[in-house]
């Protein structure tokens, strides 16, 4: 009697609900619907996966044995990734997407390593699912959004060490200073920002003197894309600094760019 109870009870959620969560394996020729297609980056695995549904004629969700083929397009027309997956039935199982929370969903997994870098984060995946002649889906599409890799820019400083005089009003040398080395930081999350450090010696003047030096910085068409002044303070002769302050925005990835320092006037 309580077996039957328990029973009576799960028919009526099952129907209360429209559709069945519990999935269940199935022919090929019954799944009808593809649904709750998405894409995330895995940082714990350093991989991505590609989730979607399949379900029946009867809205019941299942698993089955398909193909899939797999476009990634940032949004600048790169296509950064191209490959044709089998998925198992083994592949399908209960995930939580960000997209979607907890589903039962096939998880197609790629490698970091597959996908190519290029000059944007952002794009569109595009999944097509299939198998033989039997299952076809029309292609289906969703957003990568900050996720994808991208190119690491590069800083080159070929005038270095460079010595930069430093003149008062009155055209006098006040101070020397030796400029003899650039590092820098390139950080791509969210946005694309490229921190740079300059290092070198006081060569000559006192430590009263305030010492603003010059820079510029160009791209790879040697188009100056920003200048600017930092500024030394209380340094003798032989002192050594290093100076942080020199922040660019926006910074393309992929490209090229030049440093180069001169006196202030």
């Amino acid at each position: 009697m309580k077996k039957i109870a328990i029973s009576l009870v799960l028919l009526l959620l099952l129907n209360l609900c429209g559709c069945s969560i519990l999935p269940v394996g199935t022919n090929i020729s019954s799944i009808e619907t593809l649904k709750s297609w998405s894409f995330q980056y895995n940082e714990g695995t350093n991989d991505y996966s590609v989730f979607f549904a399949l379900l029946t004629d009867t809205e019941r969700y299942v698993s089955a044995d398909v193909d899939a083929d797999i476009r990634i397009v940032n949004e600048n027309g790169e296509e950064v990734y191209k490959g044709t997956h089998s998925v198992s039935k083994n592949d399908f199982g209960y995930y939580s997407s960000q997209a979607a929370g907890e589903q039962y969903l096939a998880n197609l997994k790629i490698p970091a390593s597959d996908i190519m870098a290029g000059t944007s984060a952002n794009g569109k995946v595009y999944i097509t699912i299939y198998k033989d002649e039997s299952l076809r889906f029309d292609e289906v599409n969703c957003e990568a959004l900050y996720c994808l890799p991208i190119k690491d820019v590069q800083i080159n400083a070929s005038s270095l060490p460079k010595e930069v005089v430093i003149k008062g009003y009155d055209g006098k040398i006040e101070s020397k200073i030796k400029v003899e080395s650039v590092t820098y930081i390139y950080e791509k999350e969210f946005t694309s920002q490229l921190k740079i450090t300059v290092s070198g010696t006081k060569t000559y003047g006192s430590s009263s003197s305030y010492d603003m030096i010059k820079y510029k910085i160009y791209d790879s068409k040697k188009f100056v894309v920003e200048d600017g002044i930092f500024y030394l303070s209380s340094l003798s002769s032989g002192d050594k600094f290093k100076d942080d302050s020199i922040v660019i925005y926006d910074v393309i990835p992929g490209e090229t760019y030049s440093i180069d320092f001169f006196e202030y006037n």
